[in-house]
């Protein structure tokens, strides 16, 4: 079993586009006014882990480019040059396991620039919450991401469903939802009954089933047949 088990993520992935702070940070806010829109769930008073005292973050568009700034100033061993990206890392007051990572803005070198949204698993999150969980909801954060970001490739996914899949680079990894832009090309006939294909304005959307936490393995594996990996 993965190390992320059953933990939900909903994330968007891109090589290399270098942008300034001023730049991410406008981008960030209006993804997290999304965020807030699709669900009170989301729209919460965020703790920004590069502040020790834990109290709320300034999400601003100009409280964004001091948190971006610092995450890339010497302080934190970078120098002035273009290329490492920002950082945030933002989680809620009261330690439920909703979290929000941004790696963006920079060159792609160990890593792609990403944007990560965790969710809480079925164990962990209180009744409230649980709403979090399901499928329209899913589908929503995964579009605002798309929407906002422009990423390569995204996925709504558990660990669970990764550890079927071997982490070669250039490869997409397959999730209950798995978005990748229009040059990528993939087999129709050869996804699985459950798949529901939707074309977005940059892209291509494939969904298996209603259950995003019960997706079936054939299927996950089928689909990485249809976009013509080895299985």
């Amino acid at each position: 079993m993965s190390f992320f088990g059953r933990r939900p993520t909903v994330g968007g992935y891109w090589g290399t586009r270098v942008q300034s702070s001023q730049e991410v940070a406008q981008t960030m806010r209006a993804f997290l006014d999304d965020l807030e829109a699709i669900d009170p769930g989301l729209a919460l008073p965020w703790v920004s882990t590069a502040e020790f005292d834990k109290v709320p973050a300034d999400l601003s568009v100009d409280g964004l480019v001091r948190i971006f700034e610092h995450s890339r100033s010497k302080e934190m061993g970078y120098s002035d040059t273009p290329g490492p990206g920002y950082d945030v890392d933002l989680s809620p007051e009261d330690g439920t396991a909703r979290r929000i990572i941004a790696r963006v803005g920079g060159l792609e070198t160990s890593a792609p620039n990403s944007v990560r949204v965790s969710l809480p698993t079925e164990k962990d999150v209180p009744p409230e919450l649980r709403r979090l969980l399901e499928p329209d909801v899913g589908d929503a954060i995964m579009k605002v991401i798309v929407k906002h970001w422009e990423p390569d490739r995204a996925r709504w996914s558990i660990g669970d469903y990764l550890d079927l899949q071997p982490r070669v680079r250039g490869q997409i990894q397959v999730g209950w939802e798995t978005y990748f832009h229009s040059g990528v090309t993939f087999d129709r006939s050869a996804l699985p009954q459950s798949a529901a294909v939707e074309e977005l304005p940059t892209g291509t959307l494939i969904r298996l089933g209603d259950k995003p936490m019960e997706v079936d393995a054939a299927d996950i594996v089928a689909v990485r047949a249809a976009l013509g990996y080895p299985v």
